[in-house]
């Protein structure tokens, strides 16, 4: 964004300018409603992820002054805000779901996602590792990659993946320990065969 910062949207949001609610709306509500649509996971329709990124703006334009620079990007603090006002939206359509039909609470989901806010310090990728990664838990059958993107990318709380699934804290343990060993197969694969191909 050539002519704003995002330290002139900030300073119009804590002056209450709605020119800078304007500007930020423009700086991320693209960003925002992928990753709306990642986290909702097949759930809702667009109309639900363009709610949940109005409810991201409207939660930035009103808790701006807990925005801390030094910590992180405005727009990595929006896209925050977007990931939890997902995660509530896609709880509350779970449970809609479930009521409605009694469904199953697991959600399809039919590709692993591109994440569009960066990741925790300690799951930071480079692009090729990056890549393969998002390989590989495209081959990995579904419940299994469903299980390893609900945890590590959503970062779902265990006690609560294992109440949505309807087995113990344990059975979940090992459910992860299976997915995550799938994938580190799947990955040493995709070693061996970019090693023998070089």
């Amino acid at each position: 964004m050539p002519e704003w910062d995002e330290q002139t949207i900030h300073r119009l949001l804590l002056a209450r300018d709605p020119t800078g609610l304007d500007l930020l709306v423009d700086l991320v509500a693209h960003k925002a409603y992928r990753l709306a649509r990642m986290v909702l996971g097949g759930l809702g329709t667009e109309q639900d992820a363009e709610e949940v990124v109005s409810d991201a703006l409207a939660a930035a334009w009103e808790r701006v002054a807990e925005f801390d620079p030094a910590r992180s990007t405005l727009t990595n603090w929006v896209l925050m805000l977007t990931k939890y006002a997902a995660l509530d939206r896609r709880r509350m359509l779970r449970r809609r779901k479930l009521d409605a039909g009694g469904q199953s609470r697991v959600i399809p989901l039919g590709a692993a996602p591109e994440p569009a806010a960066p990741p925790s310090d300690e799951v930071v990728l480079a692009g090729e590792v990056q890549a393969a990664l998002h390989a590989a838990l495209r081959r990995l059958p579904e419940a299994e990659r469903e299980l390893l993107i609900r945890r590590y990318f959503f970062e779902e709380p265990l006690a609560e993946m294992a109440r949505d699934l309807g087995i113990t804290r344990g059975a979940l343990d090992t459910r992860l320990w299976r997915a995550r060993q799938s994938l580190k197969r799947l990955l040493n694969d995709e070693s061996e065969v970019q090693s023998h191909g070089r």
